[in-house]
């Protein structure tokens, strides 16, 4: 069982991802902010990878990403981009921040993101 955190600030993203990924036999958790995730970050004692959005008010995906990649116990916690922008340049520069991967959002399926996710899930 792997503990998932997604990160998104439209609930109507997170919820069903929680419960697939809980149907899945997961531990999931959503929060619908940057400086959320970074509450429940320090909170658990682990998390075994991210489901990140990079759009939203406030603190935005990649300072999350930036956030977490220099903080010890977090450094090396697997970060999947998962966003509505779908833009070469800003994939680009999210994996050269740290991100593990980058999906985009309605371009996939939930087996297909599975597939994706399953180094991080086992």
């Amino acid at each position: 069982m792997a503990r998932v955190l997604v990160v998104d600030d439209q609930a109507e993203y997170c919820r069903p991802l929680v419960r697939l990924f809980q149907l899945a036999g997961h531990d999931a958790r959503s929060v619908q902010a940057g400086e959320e995730a970074l509450k429940y970050l320090r909170a658990v004692d682990a998390v075994d990878v991210i489901l990140l959005d990079i759009m939203m008010p406030g603190m935005d995906g990649l300072e999350v990403l930036r956030q977490v990649r220099l903080d010890p116990r977090t450094a090396g916690v697997p970060i999947v981009m998962f966003t509505a922008v779908s833009d070469p340049v800003l994939e680009r520069h999210a994996i050269q921040k740290g991100a593990n991967d980058y999906l985009v959002k309605g371009r996939f399926d939930f087996r297909e993101l599975s597939d994706r996710l399953s180094p991080y899930l086992d």
